[in-house]
């Protein structure tokens, strides 16, 4: 009976895969023509019925921030300007989802989702941000992705993935919590003690039932002798006998206190920092023993003392056999294809970030009273998703192609509506950064244009893109001095660093960076140390904008072509204007105190400082 209920589940997910395929087939065969609609469009115009489109440069502008936390460079803008006036901004998004700094800007999401530290105890510096950069630049698979996390094990060198167990010490009622809200939206952490209260038929037994499925393993980073009574003798850490079967726990109790016995209390000081010192672990490492349960408590309410059986979120008992990996068990129910809420989770997040609103929210929060805002296209985006093999790269170039997504600004008449609108968002701490250094000419990017997307090869999986990334991803640095990147700077960010004062978050819960404007924040783009290097040596006889006066020998160039690098635009008749006041000196003599005043009047302009 089940193996006929698994093919009827299979089969109803092949029809609706293949249903959107034919549905979408519409809009690729006539896309030559003029106003065609993009397959997300006709189901957002039906939420939205007048949404308008923004001018392609802030489009551009936008792009370039939310890809690849930076705004474009001189070349860029002027390869739009060079676009013909009816050619999308799709070759743009793919050289961006190709470039390193979408990995790496990504990869600084990801690792604030994940509460990854960049540095830690016998933990390589940056480790995991590169793992997690890495795999989003090769453009894995996130179901591929989130599998391995679930199931690493080993060095922390040599399997970075166990970065995800070893942040909490591989507490299984702690990874519990955290799995649930990561990838499920399910927020299980009241019923550690009692019932839950919010969640209807989720006890306590309920949670530790979810926990025992990452009971199984556990991190040494001091030291620790794995193969001590061999390898096939169940060893583990003294807290953790009591999670063993009652037999395995007394024989090992026994093996322990016969070793003690006869090696331990025998040996001199010296012999014994000698073991220890030969069987120190070179680098966090996370164990597994497939052995090892979790017990329920004894209350006095309820009884305990037995090793609970695994449960899923959904409610339903795994079905297991005596040594199986529960860790591989639970992350092959929560990736399977008919679990569509694990992708819906994602797909939240990722259009949240790029989109300016929720299908949901909390993000980490889906429950019973959830009211799920535009279903229809989160259930298209699903479907999406899952024909392009969960690969995150194809999920954001399909939103970001879009009219939906290149909508245009709140309008003058106060509608603040954010789906009918994209509304205004100050630039977060990395983009803010990084814009700031791209300025200054520190950091140059080349660009690599390609042929125009075919939405049909694309939906049946022949990508006509190969958005793996090009080039190397770069990672958090010890005692770095110079930075060209954000990602550069190890996380959570050192106090009262740039990052630290725009909302770079300590990375104790996920994503928990901040947004509020602060007055800390004012003074520090107006008279901080970084915006204040950057306007004291712009203009000097070695910078580029000298260099560029050389060439030019006009003062009013010079001014066009540091909005234009800044704000992607000439400056307005009322800028030039004003700007005529100021200028004391004859347009070919070199002013290197005005360019100075304007140049730090641009940073701190709203323009500058907000995505849209």
């Amino acid at each position: 009976m089940r193996l006929v209920l698994n093919l009827i589940r299979r089969f109803r997910y092949l029809i609706l895969s293949f249903t959107f395929v034919i549905l979408s087939f519409g809009y690729v065969h006539s896309r030559s023509k003029q106003n065609t609609v993009h397959p997300l469009d006709s189901l957002y115009l039906k939420l939205s019925p007048n949404t308008e489109k923004v001018d392609r440069k802030i489009s551009l502008r936008r792009l370039s921030l939310h890809l690849r936390g930076v705004i474009p460079s001189v070349t860029e803008w002027k390869e739009l300007d060079a676009l013909p006036k009816d050619q999308s901004l799709e070759s743009f998004a793919v050289n961006f989802l190709k470039q390193p700094e979408f990995a790496e800007y990504w990869g600084t999401k990801f690792t604030s989702m994940l509460r990854d530290k960049s540095k830690g105890r016998k933990i390589p510096t940056g480790v995991f941000f590169q793992y997690i950069a890495g795999s989003l630049h090769k453009n894995k698979p996130y179901d591929t992705l989130v599998q391995e996390m679930l199931t690493s094990s080993g060095s922390v060198k040599e399997s970075p993935a166990t970065m995800f167990y070893i942040r909490d010490g591989a507490d299984p009622l702690q990874t519990a919590e955290y799995v649930g809200r990561l990838f499920y939206a399910k927020r299980v952490a009241c019923a550690r003690c009692h019932d839950h209260p919010y969640i209807s038929d989720f006890t306590r037994r309920d949670y530790y039932a979810l926990a025992a499925f990452f009971s199984q393993q556990f991190f040494r980073d001091g030291t620790w002798e794995a193969d001590r009574y061999g390898k096939s003798f169940s060893y583990v850490p003294r807290e953790l006998e009591v999670h063993l079967p009652m037999e395995d726990q007394k024989t090992l109790q026994d093996k322990n206190n016969e070793w003690n016995r006869d090696n331990w209390n025998k040996w001199t000081d010296e012999q014994r920092k000698d073991y220890q010192k030969k069987h120190e672990v070179a680098y966090s490492t996370l164990y597994y023993e497939p052995k090892l349960g979790l017990r329920f408590p004894h209350t006095d309410d309820a009884p305990g003392g037995d090793l609970v059986r695994p449960k899923f979120l959904d409610g339903k008992e795994a079905k297991l056999k005596p040594g199986d990996d529960r860790r591989k068990v639970f992350a092959n129910w929560l990736t399977d294809k008919s679990n569509d809420r694990f992708r819906k989770v994602i797909i939240n997040r990722v259009w949240t970030e790029l989109m300016g609103w929720s299908f949901f929210t909390p993000l980490d929060d889906w429950n019973e009273d959830t009211v799920v805002k535009g279903e229809e296209i989160l259930n298209h985006l699903d479907s999406y998703f899952l024909a392009n093999q969960l690969k995150l790269k194809e999920l954001i170039l399909y939103i970001v192609t879009s009219n939906a997504y290149n909508r245009s600004l709140t309008s003058s008449t106060g509608d603040q509506d954010p789906i009918r609108y994209f509304s205004p968002k100050r630039l977060d701490s990395d983009q803010l950064l990084n814009s700031l250094i791209r300025v200054s000419d520190l950091q140059k990017i080349s660009n690599i244009r390609e042929r125009n997307l075919s939405w049909l090869t694309n939906l049946m999986g022949q990508k006509p893109y190969d958005l793996t990334g090009t080039g190397s991803v770069r990672i958090p640095t010890d005692n770095l001095k110079e930075f060209t990147n954000a990602v550069e700077v190890e996380r959570p960010a050192p106090y009262h660093t740039m990052l630290s004062v725009f909302g770079s978050g300590p990375r104790v819960d996920i994503s928990d960076d901040v947004e509020e404007l602060t007055i800390e924040q004012m003074l520090t783009l107006m008279n901080g140390r970084v915006v204040g290097k950057l306007v004291w040596d712009f203009g000097n006889k070695d910078s580029l904008v000298k260099q560029e006066f050389d060439q030019l020998k006009s003062m009013n160039q010079v001014i066009d072509n540091l909005y234009y690098r800044l704000l992607g635009r000439l400056p307005s008749n009322g800028e030039k204007e004003k700007l005529k006041t100021l200028m004391a000196k004859p347009d070919n003599v070199f002013d290197k105190d005005l360019l100075q005043d304007i140049f730090w009047a641009l940073l701190n302009s709203q323009e500058f400082q907000h995505i849209n």
